[in-house]
């Protein structure tokens, strides 16, 4: 990781040698076409001062988008009145006393390594975008001015592990994610990278799938990159006065290069290093490769990972797959939630983008990546010191609307959690037999970003800064989740 002080050194940079400044970016924007080395260069810093050593030295969070049904995974209701019922059983987990829905018996033998708060809540969220924005943030949708990402506040503080990739990484960044995040006052450098470049329709599950924003620029050969790269390094064997400010500055875009040229790097992003049975395991589909995607990237040090899902492959051949218009994979059943094909009725036939497929048509594929992911991270040790995430940004309704689906809910749901001291095997809080009501230990998004912080060893309490030096809470008046700790 860089020094600390290679901050100051880095907002000094306009006292580079002019030369080498200018070949040191075309270098950089020539390959990528963004400015990459810039991101790396900042996120390289860590602001120490707030921080104490924690139990989480990264996160990985798990988003699925679209509201899962908390009856229907976590918090089964097999009391529940008959007509509203699920038609899908409660299991035994390998924890005594603890039962997930049949839709999971994969996860459900990976409970011992899990934490479920059955009691979280997001009751004032009307939709998919705002209760997305206050599980990103940690801060009210509705907050008077624009709260930075978690993931952003967290590589603001800490920086990355891994120098030649970005703290804060989108596995691979589609949809709601898209339109929530932001730096707030943060810099634009703290931004998330999205290794994916469409908002829709993107499946890493596709052989030929690459991270565009490392392919060369097509207007810039091999041969060119190489002379571009020893030019570079004949200035730096010249008589050329050399500061320390730019020689800082030229680690920071030769990170970029090293982000190209690195095999460590490039194998981190190419799922094809992995075994046939790990690749298996977790599926192959698009939502296996960007789970395992989201466990590599942690592997080779970076901060903060999220991974967001919302289209399986198995179904690109439904028509309009992933376009404007078309069906739109996740997880919003408002009608057919049970049904065993695709999602119709009234609703879907006026605005079919919205609805996915029925939880159980989809349910198996998130059984076997995620039980895969906990599997696959517990072997390898990385669980001891990374905290995975397991969310979603509302429950459903208690009741089944007329049209046989489950419509939107934030008074009560579940989230996961699990890894860097998390204990396994427990029940946190409590719903109603409905699964509509928190009735134990009520928790909210404020809770669960301020977990996070707690965990990764941040001082919540010493407040983030704004650049005019006004003192801000890291949470929305958020409180750690204790039985976490």
């Amino acid at each position: 990781m860089l020094k600390k002080c290679h901050l100051s050194h880095a907002r000094n940079h306009r006292k580079t040698d002019p030369l080498r400044r200018r070949l040191l970016q075309s270098v950089s924007a020539g390959m990528m076409g963004v400015g990459l080395a810039e991101m790396l260069s900042l996120e390289a810093v860590a602001k120490s001062e707030s921080m104490t050593p924690g139990q989480a030295k990264r996160v990985l969070v798990v988003y699925e988008e679209g509201g899962i049904s908390q009856m229907d995974t976590w918090d089964p209701k097999p009391e529940a009145p008959y007509d509203h019922r699920t038609p899908f059983k409660s299991i035994a987990t390998n924890v005594p006393g603890i039962n997930f829905s049949s839709l999971m018996p994969m996860t459900a033998q990976q409970a011992d390594k899990l934490s479920v708060i059955r009691s979280m809540t997001s009751a004032r969220v009307a939709g998919h975008k705002e209760g997305c924005q206050e599980f990103f943030k940690g801060y009210r949708f509705d907050s008077s001015f624009d709260f930075p990402d978690i993931g952003s506040v967290v590589t603001d503080q800490m920086g990355t592990d891994c120098r030649q990739l970005p703290g804060y990484i989108f596995c691979p960044g589609i949809n709601m994610p898209n339109h929530v995040t932001s730096t707030g006052f943060l810099p634009a450098s703290r931004a998330p990278w999205k290794l994916g470049t469409k908002n829709l329709g993107e499946n890493l599950a596709d052989p030929t799938w690459k991270v565009k924003s490392l392919q060369l620029n097509p207007k810039l050969s091999t041969q060119r990159f190489n002379q571009r790269r020893e030019l570079l390094s004949q200035l730096d064997r010249s008589a050329v006065a050399k500061t320390e400010s730019a020689e800082t500055l030229q680690a920071y875009y030769e990170n970029a290069v090293d982000l190209l040229t690195s095999p460590r790097i490039q194998a981190s992003l190419n799922l094809s290093t992995e075994s046939d049975k790990t690749r298996d395991r977790y599926g192959r589909d698009h939502r296996g490769c960007c789970y395992l995607l989201g466990r590599k990237l942690i592997e080779a040090g970076v901060r903060f990972v999220s991974v967001t899902v919302v289209q399986p492959p198995e179904h690109v051949n439904r028509p309009g797959y992933g376009q404007p218009k078309g069906v739109f994979l996740n997880w919003d059943h408002h009608e057919g939630i049970y049904q065993n094909g695709p999602c119709g009725g009234p609703q879907g036939n006026s605005n079919q983008e919205r609805f996915g497929l029925p939880h159980p048509v989809m349910m198996p594929s998130l059984d076997r990546s995620f039980s895969a992911l906990i599997e696959d991270m517990h072997a390898r040790g990385l669980l001891e010191d990374t905290l995975v995430c397991f969310i979603t940004e509302m429950g459903r309704t208690p009741r089944v609307n007329k049209w046989g689906g489950r419509d939107h809910w934030g008074r009560a749901m579940s989230v996961a959690l699990a890894g860097a001291g998390v204990p396994g095997g427990q029940l946190i809080g409590a719903t109603n037999k409905e699964g509509g009501d928190v009735t134990d230990r009520l928790y909210t998004p404020y809770d669960y970003a301020e977990t996070i912080y707690r965990k990764l060893g941040i001082d919540t309490a010493a407040r983030i800064r704004r650049p005019d030096g006004l003192p801000i809470e890291f949470t929305d008046g958020g409180h750690p989740i204790a039985e976490v700790f």
